[in-house]
C-alpha cells in the first residue's frame, strides 16, 4: 500500500464514487414514491447507510478472510496458518486485512451523518455511546454471516449457493422489513437475524414504533444478537478445523 500510493487511493476512490452512487439510486427511488411504508427517503437511506457501515467494518477483517478461506483449502495454504504460534482465527483475520474498505467507509459514514441531520436527530453523548455500541453489535452480526457462509468450505469446498443467498437477503434489509410478506419478517429476524443490523435498532433513534408485531425491546437486542452471532461462528471455525483434512501439498 505504501509503495503504490495511487493504486490505492485510485482504488479508494472508485469505491467511494462507487458506494455513493448505490447511495443516490435508492434516495432517488424512494423519493419518487415520497414514502415507503411509512418511511421517508432520509429513513430509508439511513437504514442503508447502517447496514453498509456495518458491512464495512466487519469487511476490514473478515472479507477477504473468509472470503478467501476455499481458496486455502482447495489450495493447501490453509496449512500454514495452522503452524504459526498463534491463533488461527486472528491469524486469518489479519492476514486477510482489506484496507479497500476505507473508501466505503467514508462514503457511509458521510451519508450517515447527512441522514441524523436531515431528520434532525439530535444526539446526547450518551446517545452517541449507545450509537457506537449498535454499530459495534452490527458489525458482529455481519462478521458472524461472513464465517456461517464460508466456514461450511471445510466440508464442501465450494460454498457458491451459500454465498449467493447470503447477498440476496442483504438486498432485503435495504428496505424496511415491515414491507415484506410475514414469513420474510420472521425469516430476517428469528432465523437469520439481519433485521436487526440496522431495521431494528435505528428505531429507537427515529422514535418508529414499526416492530412488526414483536416486543419493543426488540430494537435493543442488536448488540446481543451480535455476540451470540459472533461467538457462535468462532466455535464454528475450531469446529470446522477438526474436520480439515489437509492436501497433503
Amino acid at each position: 500500500m505504501t509503495e503504490y500510493p495511487t493504486a490505492f487511493w485510485a482504488e479508494t476512490f472508485s469505491k467511494m464514487i462507487g458506494w455513493a452512487a448505490n447511495l443516490i439510486v435508492i434516495y432517488l427511488m424512494v423519493l419518487r414514491f415520497e414514502t415507503i411504508s411509512n418511511w421517508s427517503a432520509y429513513e430509508v437511506l439511513l437504514l442503508y447507510s447502517m447496514n453498509a457501515t456495518a458491512y464495512s467494518l466487519s469487511g476490514f477483517f473478515m472479507y477477504n478472510a473468509f472470503g478467501g478461506l476455499s481458496q486455502h483449502i482447495q489450495m493447501g495454504t490453509f496449512d500454514e496458518m495452522l503452524t504459526k504460534p498463534v491463533n488461527p482465527f486472528l491469524y486469518l483475520c489479519f492476514k486477510g486485512f482489506g484496507t479497500g474498505y476505507i473508501g466505503n467507509l467514508i462514503s457511509t459514514l458521510t451519508a450517515l451523518v447527512i441522514c441524523f441531520m436531515k431528520l434532525n436527530i439530535s444526539l446526547s453523548f450518551l446517545s452517541v455511546i449507545y450509537f457506537l455500541i449498535i454499530i459495534f453489535g452490527s458489525t458482529l452480526i455481519h462478521s458472524g454471516l461472513f464465517m456461517f457462509t464460508n466456514i461450511p468450505v471445510f466440508w464442501f469446498v465450494k460454498n457458491d449457493a451459500l454465498l449467493s443467498f447470503r447477498w440476496a437477503l442483504d438486498e432485503f434489509i435495504r428496505y424496511p422489513v415491515s414491507i415484506y410478506d410475514r414469513w420474510i419478517q420472521i425469516l430476517l429476524t428469528l432465523f437469520i437475524p439481519m433485521a436487526f443490523i440496522n431495521f431494528f435498532p435505528i428505531q429507537f433513534f427515529l422514535k418508529k414504533q414499526d416492530f412488526i408485531g414483536f416486543n419493543p425491546i426488540i430494537v435493543h437486542l442488536t448488540p446481543v444478537i451480535g455476540l451470540v452471532l459472533f461467538f457462535s461462528g468462532y466455535l464454528f471455525f475450531f469446529w470446522g478445523i477438526k474436520h480439515y483434512k489437509s492436501t497433503g501439498s
